[in-house]
């Protein structure tokens, strides 16, 4: 059985409502919309929806328009109620117990056993159209049964909540098959339709005190009131579908056969890498024609570093190398005094970042080493490598200015200017202002690969007028970080302080192309990262040895961000281990690395269904957090797996006695 066979595609026995609410699954469009909610139908987050898509008249972020549609279907013996909802102290309705199936790929379906009624239920989000898709199946019954279908609506930010007021517009506006509303003069419409003829009942009403639990446990709001305009009824034969539609326009036609030939091209994934392939389409974002990255579902959105970090894994791996310089020009567009932005939100940009701008040239640096086209890189883009170059050497934002060892500084109170990122009410949670080993070990590769390309070119007045060479900042480096005792690069200095903690910033140093390390340095560090951070699903943080490790991820923000780097494992910086362990030990780390690999499988079906997350504890076993999908998660696992399979290929092409001696 292969390692992949062991993702669970199929779930029954959900009547159990905290197991009917223990996944997610998500489904995402390319203008930015998304839907998403539990196997059970149960919202337990306020970023679930049936219908979330960004509201451009009004921000940059998404807005749950449909937040859910209650089903019920009835027949001569009964009515079943098939929705689930949560309230004050009861779930409500408990349609979770008439769940009798819930299969995952290629999209989620759900068979529902009521009476003598056997309904199943297909949900399909146009990836092309960003257009909701519902198809409902009578498979059984003993004769006509009717189904309803009751929206409830939101209209309001994904990260707040809405309240029953007399402020919303209760007009329902006729079109066909089907209805359109507008609860606020702001939005868009949203347009309700079915693929056959149905009775729209209005029953203006509000559902009070629906709860999402899991941002009472995050320490957020987690009440709100939920608009119900009334519900469409329909009756259904054995065997016939209908299929219901939610979009921000109106469809001129609904039909089954359409329906399911969607359905049809969309493949099952066999694999781990094909799982990934998939997930990695949710984080690529079209707007008014620009592509992006979003970071992470669900309140992420763009960010300079992580669309950086993503970009080889997300693009390059996927084969799209046009979507790589169009999300790349994108974000180059928004360079400033040698800066990228760490956020970018609707009209406003913040930069308080010193290792995006050194992530993108690493970024390029992937594109070339696949392309080959290095020449052509520089013509593009040079003026915006040398004007980053210049800026860190010079001086910037932030502190940021290489010294006179040819290092770089950055820091400036109150901001976290790493990865590393998270700040508390008191500063910080892990300051890092001085000379950072990742920024410094990014710093040194940028430098080496800038004058690469420079040199290709025969770019003189760029290269004499650098003056500095890069063997002057490796043996800076060298000197800075090195600490002969533990055998290990120190996290940052500043001053006469040297910050002793084992993390895995180190890491950079042995994984890029270009490393300022001696070869034995190297093996040191990449056994000390392996012996104390590695796990099964990435990399810890800080060293469990450390009075100040987090081994749980959890609570509200203040304990959440206290943790966030203490300790709590990101699976991102597999890609980085599985490279500089391949630099260190070559074909004989390919055990260890397929082990890693293959055991990622398990976590496909631990969160969110069939995407990886944010991060996961630092201790056994490991529990998933943050973000249900992170974008750096899934891009930086397909690097691990192109990296693990090129030195697959190369040992398939030498003999087996020259693959020991290596």
């Amino acid at each position: 059985m292969s390692a992949v066979d062991s993702v669970q595609t199929n779930f029954s026995g959900l009547n159990d409502p905290l197991r009917a609410m223990g996944k997610e699954y998500l489904l995402t469009g390319k203008g930015g919309s998304y839907v998403a909610s539990t196997i059970g139908n149960c919202n337990t987050r306020k970023y679930h929806g049936l219908f979330v898509v960004p509201q451009p008249r009004i921000d940059g972020d998404g807005h749950v328009l449909l937040s859910a549609l209650d089903e019920a279907i009835s027949d001569e013996s009964g009515t079943w109620e098939l929705a689930m909802h949560c309230y004050p102290g009861v779930y409500y309705p408990e349609g979770y117990r008439y769940i009798l199936e819930f299969t995952g790929p290629p999209v989620p379906q759900w068979i529902y056993q009521a009476g003598s009624l056997r309904l199943k239920k297909e949900l399909l989000l146009n990836f092309e159209d960003d257009q909701l898709l519902i198809k409902y199946t009578l498979i059984n019954a003993s004769g006509p049964a009717t189904l309803q279908l009751m929206p409830l609506l939101s209209f309001r930010n994904m990260h707040t909540l809405s309240k029953a007021n007399a402020y919303i517009k209760e007009e329902v506006t006729p079109i066909k098959q089907g209805i359109k509303m507008q609860l606020y003069s702001t939005y868009m419409p949203l347009y309700m339709q079915l693929s056959a003829d149905a009775v729209f009942v209005p029953a203006p009403d509000w559902h009070f005190n629906v709860e999402y639990p899991l941002e009472a446990e995050r320490g957020y709001e987690f009440r709100e009131d939920l608009y119900r305009p009334g519900y469409f009824e329909i009756s259904l034969c054995p065997g016939q579908s209908v299929i219901f539609s939610a979009g921000l326009k109106e469809a001129s036609v609904i039909k089954v056969p359409a329906f399911d030939q969607l359905l049809a091209e969309k493949k099952v994934p066999t694999s781990l890498e094909d799982y990934l392939m998939n997930a990695a389409r949710q984080f690529i974002v079209n707007t008014n024609g620009d592509l992006a990255i979003k970071a992470g579902y669900y309140w992420f959105g763009r960010w300079g570093r992580d669309t950086c970090i993503a970009l080889p894994g997300l693009m390059l791996l996927t084969g799209d190398s046009q979507g790589f310089k169009s999300v790349l020009n994108g974000l180059l567009r928004e360079l400033k005094d040698g800066l990228l932005p760490n956020t970018i939100a609707e009209g406003y940009s913040s930069y308080n970042t010193a290792d995006a701008s050194l992530w993108c040239i690493w970024a390029l640096q992937q594109y070339v080493q696949r392309y080959g086209n290095a020449l052509q890189v520089w013509k593009e883009y040079g003026p915006q490598l040398k004007s980053i170059l210049h800026h860190y050497k010079n001086g910037t934002r932030f502190g940021i200015k290489m010294e006179e060892d040819g290092l770089i500084y950055a820091g400036e109170d109150g901001y976290a200017l790493t990865w590393m990122d998270a700040v508390a009410a008191n500063g910080p949670v892990t300051p890092r202002a001085g000379k950072a080993v990742d920024i410094n070990a990014l710093w040194y590769n940028a430098v080496c690969f800038c004058l690469q390309l420079a040199k290709l070119a025969k770019e003189v007045d760029f290269i004499n007028t650098w003056g500095l060479p890069p063997e002057k900042i490796a043996d800076a480096f060298r000197c800075c970080f090195w600490d002969a005792e533990k055998q290990y690069l120190v996290d940052y200095v500043n001053g006469n302080y040297k910050d002793k903690a084992m993390r895995p910033n180190q890491l950079l140093a042995v994984s890029l192309p270009y490393t300022p390390l001696m070869p034995e340095m190297q093996k040191a560090v990449i056994d000390k990262v392996r012996e104390q951070l590695l796990t099964p699903r990435g990399l810890r943080t800080l060293s469990p040895e450390d009075s100040r490790y987090c081994g749980h991820y959890c609570g509200d923000q203040e304990a959440r961000d206290h943790a966030y780097h203490q300790g709590t494992v990101w699976p991102w910086l597999l890609g980085h281990f599985t490279e500089g362990y391949l630099n260190v030990y070559g074909y004989k780390a390919l055990p260890l690395l397929e082990e890693l690999y293959a055991g990622m499988v398990k976590a496909l079906d631990e969160y969110c269904l069939y995407s990886l997350a944010e991060v996961y504890d630092g201790d056994p076993p490991h529990k998933a957090g943050g973000a249900v999908a992170q974008a750096w998660s899934v891009a930086e696992l397909l690097r691990m797996n192109d990296l693990i399979k090129q030195y697959q290929h190369k040992a398939i092409l030498l003999p087996n006695d020259m693959i020991v001696k290596a």
